[in-house]
């Protein structure tokens, strides 16, 4: 009987306490691999469409990386990170298209809580801090913590758009009002032009 490694797919009961996939870097990316045949007919490197791939390796040994298309046992050993890179490539309709504060932007998060938060199909602050109590057990021991931190931001955010919009308005108010004056300053200048032109002469004794 062979022997079975811990991150083969027959075997989701790892032995040890840690996936060894978990151990290993993982990159999926866009490739245009060459069409050999074409190349060697035509005389030149002939690029067949851009496809996903991916990357593999043991972190800090070369020797170790292997680079292939993406198949199927690809996306199973590694689906955090596979709908990842489909959610940032905008491969999944309508991830993209949600309105609001996106979570890449808040300063608040690591990426390691990004990652986890689009994998549960977060995709904006205001998704976080409205999320259901069921929704915020998903996340972990934090996940209250990460929605009270959430509403708070949001508050802040909120409280700062409104004083620069009433900073606006009063730049604008401002301008006005000195434009105001200026323009009752020359109309001044100017009433006293034509009243000093129209001085009568002095009648000829």
């Amino acid at each position: 009987m062979s022997n079975m490694v811990a991150s083969d797919l027959n075997n989701p009961a790892f032995v040890g306490a840690i996936n060894p996939d978990t151990l290993l870097s993982v990159e999926f990316y866009w490739h245009e691999p060459e069409d050999v045949l074409k190349s060697e007919a035509a005389g030149k490197i002939i690029r067949l469409p851009k496809q996903p791939y991916v990357r593999i390796m043991a972190p800090g040994d070369k020797t170790s990386i292997v680079e292939s298309p993406v198949f199927e046992r690809h996306k199973a050993r590694w689906p955090d990170k596979w709908l990842y890179w489909q959610i940032k490539e905008g491969l999944i309709e309508g991830v993209q298209d949600v309105p609001g504060w996106k979570i890449e932007e808040w300063t608040h998060l690591s990426p390691e809580q990004v990652r986890e938060l689009k994998f549960l199909r977060f995709s904006v602050v205001e998704q976080i801090a409205g999320a259901s109590d069921d929704q915020v057990q998903k996340l972990g021991m934090g996940g209250l913590a990460i929605r009270e931190a959430a509403r708070q931001a949001l508050r802040a955010r909120m409280g700062a758009e409104v004083r620069e919009e009433m900073q606006k308005k009063d730049a604008a108010i401002s301008a006005l009002q000195q434009e105001n004056a200026d323009m009752k300053e020359k109309f001044a200048k100017f009433e006293a032009f034509m009243a000093a032109s129209q001085v009568p002469e002095k009648k000829r004794a």
